[in-house]
């Protein structure tokens, strides 16, 4: 095995050390089993969300922010986001590290300035204009072939979102299938996200089966990045794909590159956007696409205006070369209208079952919450914070009558994707992932969930696995893209 796979991947479940006798192996058996009991019960709450809803509901009456012990609970917009945005006295590394067994990444940097080089090293990769409409067209391609090959039901999860976000880490990524196999490589992508929304108990099953995933997939990004390196030192970098592996091992050959950025940190911060990124999309969409197909008015607005945005992209390009530049401008702006229009409804759906719904943070110091206002609480040295999404979306004062579906709320009234410095580095592909395969969704007449438990977004921990869709295959036929 490579001296690259960290040691918190390989080393046995620690349970097994003591194993001397019957007894012994009884008490572990018991104790895993409470265990698990504990991780199945947190993956329904992070999943199924009415309990939280009427916690937060309660407690946001009773006592906006909450202490109990070491644990503070906030349920107002303004809290969670001075939380979030306040990132020496709140930080997050200790939280998150134990469900990101390859080490340090983003997320888990908690020295300002370190995060800010490091983040900014990510970003100077990305080509702003060209990677979203490559991620947009690999999503689209890929939907496209999915649901031809439907016969009208699919499976939006194990069909069509993991297939897609599979996709996406090759082609966008750089990030090939383990083995070859998409559907080991979608089981990963849902194992190691779990990991990091519910650590599962060390030497359960899930534990191990992330372990195994998580050393193939350091593995496979070792010999990845190896062949770009070599490529690169021999000239032949025209020959590799245009990926965001490949243009981050060019950065090795930079003469003034930071003392921290080499290969392992390469195949940490891409192993980081896999589990973080990927299967928190497929969880996104599962969710929106839940949403509207629960409310039949709104799901038969956002159908309209995928059309209508179909109709303002073939505008576009249907243009000549002959075409003014206002016509030009007039047809993209058109297109930008119905993009936005589109996203208050995924944006407005996915506020009802976010993404994420808790976002966790520790206090190093004791600081203060909500300083000037009546609300205002000192909170303990060590304590551990609960600022969730799920909590500030439902926030009266942030948005009225929260409990009513209202797809004209600001967009920049969401946090979805957090808020502050640590707001997720990967939003941009989430956002047009999401957008593309909603929209290729909502193209379906007929759309509704199936009938039984089938028609219902099942889980595997935390991480969604199945939610079956049907829809009419005549008349799908005959419809344009």
């Amino acid at each position: 095995m490579g001296t690259n796979v960290p040691e918190s991947m390989v080393e046995g479940p620690r349970w097994r050390a003591t194993d001397s006798g019957s007894l012994t192996r009884f008490v572990e058996r018991i104790s895993l089993a409470r265990q698990m009991a504990g991780y199945r019960f947190s993956s329904y709450i992070f999943s199924h969300l009415w309990l939280l809803k009427i916690v937060f509901t309660v407690l946001r009456r009773v006592r906006p922010i909450s202490i109990f012990g070491k644990l503070v609970i906030l349920t107002k917009m303004n809290d969670i986001r001075e939380v979030l945005g306040r990132f020496d006295d709140f930080t997050l590394g200790e939280v998150i590290e134990p469900g990101m067994p390859w080490g340090p990444f983003l997320m888990t940097v908690d020295w300002n300035e370190q995060h800010q080089r490091e983040r900014e090293l990510l970003q100077s990769v990305v080509k702003r204009d060209l990677d979203p409409l490559t991620i947009k067209k690999a999503v689209a391609e890929e939907c496209r072939e999915r649901i031809a090959a439907a016969d009208g039901r699919i499976d939006m999860v194990a069909e069509l979102a993991e297939p897609v976000v599979v996709r996406i880490a090759a082609d966008y990524f750089g990030v090939p299938p383990l083995q070859g196999d998409k559907r080991r490589m979608a089981r990963a992508t849902r194992y190691l996200a779990g990991i990091i929304m519910v650590n599962p108990p060390v030497g359960s099953q899930p534990w191990v089966d992330s372990r195994d995933d998580m050393i193939s997939l350091t593995q496979l990004l070792l010999e990845e990045i190896s062949v770009a390196k070599s490529s690169i030192t021999t000239s032949h970098q025209i020959n590799l794909p245009d990926n965001l592996l490949t243009r981050l091992t060019a950065l090795l050959n930079v003469g003034d590159k930071p003392n921290w950025f080499d290969e392992d940190w390469i195949r940490r911060y891409l192993t980081g956007l896999v589990a973080t990124g990927l299967a928190t999309v497929v969880r996104g969409t599962a969710h929106t696409v839940d949403q509207l197909v629960a409310r039949p008015e709104a799901l038969r607005e956002a159908q309209k205006l995928a059309v209508a945005l179909d109709r303002a992209e073939a505008h576009e390009q249907s243009l000549g070369s002959t075409a003014s530049e206002g016509d030009r401008k007039s047809a993209a702006e058109r297109v930008r209208q119905s993009r936005d229009a589109l996203a208050h409804y995924i944006y407005e759906a996915l506020r009802f079952r976010p993404m994420l719904p808790l976002l966790v943070r520790d206090a190093p110091r004791e600081a203060v919450i909500a300083n000037g206002t009546k609300r205002a609480r000192v909170v303990p040295e060590g304590a551990r914070i609960l600022a969730g999404p799920l909590a500030a979306m439902f926030d009266p004062d942030a948005f009225p009558r929260p409990w009513r579906f209202d797809p004209k709320r600001p967009i920049e009234s969401y946090i979805h994707f957090g808020d502050g410095e640590r707001r997720c580095f990967g939003k941009y592909v989430a956002e047009n992932a999401l957008m593309e395969m909603v929209r290729a969704l909502l193209r379906l007449p007929d759309l509704a969930r199936a009938s039984g438990s089938d028609g219902q977004v099942r889980y595997e921990g935390p991480a969604p696995c199945s939610f079956v869709l049907t829809f009419n295959t005549q008349a799908a036929g005959t419809q344009e893209r």
